[in-house]
C-alpha cells in the first residue's frame, strides 16, 4: 500500500520506501514493535507502523500482538522487539517495568493522565464502591475484568477487600468479551460493572461514568494518574538513527484525537484494513502528525527513496 499525504510545512512524503538494515551503530534501518490487544495501543502501533515506513523510510519488519504486558516486556527486554508501544506506568505495568527496567528505558511518552477505575454505564442506580453490597443479587455477584493476570483485576478484588464487600467474583475474560457483555447489558438496560480505563474506546461509544471511591486519585489501590510510554532497550539510541530517536520522543496524541482514532479499532467495528483505518486518521490529522515527525527525516527520505 503507498499512501501519499501532505503534512503541515508543505513536505510531501510518500510511499513505503525499503531500506536494509545496517550494521553501523546508530544507524539501524528496521524496527519491530510489540503491543498488547488493547484498542488504544493496537490503534497507536499501526499509525506509528505507517509513520516509521512513509515518512522516515524505516522498515517495520515485526508487528506482534500479545495479551499482556508482562509478555511485551520480555519480549523487548530479550532482543525479540525493539519498541513496547504502550507501557502504562507508574503503576499499571509497575511489576514488569521494576523487573526490567535494568535494561530498558522510557523513548516517548504519547498520553498524558491515564485513569482506572470500576466503570458502570449512567442509568445504574450504583453511585459508589460502597454500594455494590446492596446490588450484590442484581450484578449476580459478578464485576467483569479483562484477561486473566491483568493488574486491573488484581486492583478489583484490593478495592472490594478494602471495602469489606464479600460475595463477588472478580471474572478474567478477554477484553472484547468483556465490551461484547457490556452491550448487551447497556441495550437491555441491565446493570453491570466492568473494569475500566481511559483512553479506551468505549467511553466515546456509550455513557458511563466511574464508580465514587473506585477510581484514579479516589483509591490508593488505583494510584495517581498514569502516562503511556514507548519502552525500548537502553541501547536504543545506539541502534537507530537520531530522526527515529525523536520521532518517539515527539509522539503525544490528546484524548479527543485518539478517541477518533480507537473508533474504526473497536472490537464491533467493520473495518477490515487497519492500515487504512490508521492512514485515513493520518490524513484527517495533518497538523499533529507533522509536529511528530522530525525536521531530518525529509532529508533521509529522499536519500531512501533515491537509492
Amino acid at each position: 500500500m503507498v499512501a501519499v499525504f501532505l503534512l503541515a510545512g508543505g513536505l510531501l512524503l510518500t510511499g513505503c520506501s525499503s531500506s536494509s538494515e545496517s550494521d553501523s551503530s546508530g544507524e539501524r534501518e528496521s524496527i519491530r514493535l510489540v503491543y498488547v490487544n488493547w484498542v488504544e495501543g493496537i490503534a497507536m502501533a499501526h499509525v506509528m507502523h505507517e509513520l516509521l515506513q512513509d515518512s522516515l523510510s524505516v522498515e517495520v519488519e515485526q508487528m506482534s500482538e500479545v495479551t499482556g504486558g508482562g509478555t511485551a516486556f520480555t519480549s523487548v527486554a530479550s532482543g525479540g522487539s525493539d519498541v513496547f508501544v504502550e507501557a502504562w506506568l507508574p503503576t499499571t505495568h509497575s511489576a514488569s517495568w521494576e523487573k526490567h527496567s535494568g535494561d530498558l528505558q522510557k523513548i516517548g511518552q504519547w498520553y498524558d493522565r491515564t485513569t482506572v477505575g470500576l466503570t458502570v454505564p449512567a442509568y445504574t442506580d450504583i453511585q459508589s464502591v460502597a454500594d455494590l453490597a446492596d446490588h450484590r443479587e442484581a450484578l449476580n455477584g459478578r464485576i467483569h475484568g479483562i484477561e486473566s493476570g491483568a493488574a486491573v483485576n488484581q486492583q478489583t478484588r484490593e478495592i472490594l477487600e478494602n471495602n469489606n464487600i464479600e460475595g463477588f467474583e472478580v471474572l478474567a475474560s478477554s477484553g472484547p468479551a468483556t465490551w461484547s457483555e457490556l452491550q448487551r447489558s447497556i441495550q437491555n438496560e441491565e446493570p453491570i460493572v466492568v473494569t475500566g480505563w481511559q483512553p479506551h474506546w468505549k467511553w466515546g461509544r456509550y455513557d458511563l461514568r466511574y464508580l465514587e471511591g473506585a477510581q484514579t486519585e479516589q483509591s490508593p489501590v488505583f494510584g495517581d494518574p498514569e502516562d503511556i510510554f514507548a519502552v525500548a532497550r537502553t541501547d536504543f539510541e545506539d541502534e537507530f538513527p537520531p530522526r527515529v530517536v525523536q520521532f518517539f520522543d515527539n509522539v503525544n496524541v490528546g484524548n479527543e484525537a485518539l478517541s477518533s482514532l480507537m473508533q474504526p479499532f473497536r472490537p464491533d467495528a467493520d473495518t477490515d484494513d487497519p492500515f487504512a483505518a490508521a492512514q485515513e486518521w493520518i490524513q484527517n490529522h495533518p497538523d499533529l502528525v507533522s509536529s511528530w515527525i522530525p525536521e531530518n527525516a525529509g532529508a533521509a527520505t529522499a536519500t531512501a527513496s533515491a537509492q
